[in-house]
């Protein structure tokens, strides 16, 4: 889990040093230029800051993501018997289920599958926990770690920042960030227009209550995984 928590330092780095250069080259807006300078409108800052949102929404998808593929490659390095009821249903989750909403003939298969290596003993290969239906937000975040049985340590200052419910018809950010992306990447708004009543300052403010609550979720499940909390309890103990 340590290399995601490296991997979010990272991509936090870059998302500042975008902003930054964002911050520049909105100091320019309309500014008087020679013929060989790009004379930057207000509408070539729209477009990045648009950028921006999906950007942030990316580390969000690409962070959370990481993470559950490390809680599934640590946890099939114990024997299916010894992992706890949560864990074990979250394995045959992401074995069986494909998206699709009926169980049908290839489900069965690979149920049969499954139940194969249940019987013989064998350590089964890794697997990514299946998310929510739908984007990455603070609700989804939250209810795949309850399904694991992950408890997620927040400090009031990060539970507070993310949860406060003062984004576009009383979202949070986790949930403003999701819904702005989704608008941008489907064309239900433009690049120009995705983020035209945000300021960069609005920008900085949303990433200062997302990511620090993405880094708190990670180490929550370094911890997870350190006191093997995905075993039953008397494993755990022996």
């Amino acid at each position: 889990m340590r290399d995601v928590l490296t991997y979010l330092d990272e991509r936090r780095e870059e998302f500042s040093s975008h902003l930054s250069i964002a911050r520049m080259l909105n100091a320019r807006v309309d500014a008087e230029t020679s013929e060989s300078d790009i004379h930057i409108e207000v509408r070539h800052i729209n477009t990045i800051k648009s950028g921006l949102l999906v950007h942030l929404y990316n580390i969000v998808e690409a962070v959370t993501t990481r993470t559950l593929k490390t809680v599934g490659r640590t946890v099939v390095t114990k024997r299916p018997a010894l992992w706890t009821e949560a864990v074990l249903t979250e394995w045959v989750r992401a074995a069986i289920w494909s998206g699709e909403e009926r169980i049908g003939d290839g489900a069965l298969s690979r149920l049969a599958g499954v139940s194969r290596t249940l019987v013989s003993g064998l350590a089964p290969e890794e697997f990514i926990v299946k998310g929510e239906p739908g984007s990455w937000d603070d609700e989804a975040i939250k209810k795949v770690a309850k399904r694991l049985g992950c408890r997620l340590v927040l400090t009031p200052e990060i539970s507070r920042a993310a949860f406060e419910r003062k984004y576009l018809n009383e979202t949070t950010a986790m949930k403003f960030l999701a819904n702005r992306r989704n608008d941008i990447a489907h064309g239900s708004t433009t690049f120009e227009e995705g983020a035209r009543n945000m300021t960069l300052d609005n920008l900085e403010e949303l990433a200062g209550r997302v990511l620090p609550f993405l880094r708190a979720v990670t180490e929550s499940y370094q911890t997870y995984l350190d006191d093997e909390a995905y075993l039953q309890p008397e494993e755990v103990a022996a």
